[in-house]
């Protein structure tokens, strides 16, 4: 299994953006946010074993309606969106950094699983993409080679 990742580049400003390195609270009070917004990509685990590969997304403040797990072809999408909710407070934010939430992974899936039986649940902040291997793939599993 092939993982492509998503490479959001540098997200902290560079330090010529602002005039004096020892005054902290004026970079920190500037209007970065730009460079913060929709650049989170989850965390990934993927775990084997041999009956199944599972891929795990940390991604907490999530519900189960906002994920879309597609297929197509050997390349597997996962993405979600999860909206603020626009409520009025009595509150004002100082500094907000996070509302709009949404991401994608793509994992290139190999020949030696069965695409037809992937299930996908979301539990305590991870999402669990469950895909299971093919016969041929539990039978032929990875031998260890010796190096000369």
């Amino acid at each position: 299994m092939a993982l492509v990742r998503f490479n959001h580049g540098n997200c902290m400003p560079e330090q010529s953006e602002y005039t004096f390195p020892h005054d902290l609270m004026n970079w920190f009070w500037n209007d970065y946010s730009k460079d913060f917004k929709n650049t989170a990509v989850p965390m990934a685990n993927i775990v084997e074993t041999k009956e199944e590969f599972r891929i795990e997304l940390s991604v907490p403040g999530f519900s189960k309606s906002d994920f879309t797990v597609k297929l197509d072809g050997q390349l597997l999408n996962i993405s979600g969106t999860a909206a603020q909710s626009s409520e009025e407070k009595e509150e004002s934010y100082v500094r907000r950094e996070f509302s709009n939430t949404a991401f994608s992974r793509s994992f290139r899936l190999s020949n030696w699983v069965d695409s037809n039986n992937i299930s996908a649940r979301y539990e305590n902040g991870l999402l669990l993409v469950t895909i299971p291997k093919v016969e041929e793939a539990k039978a032929n599993p990875a031998k260890q080679i010796e190096i000369q």
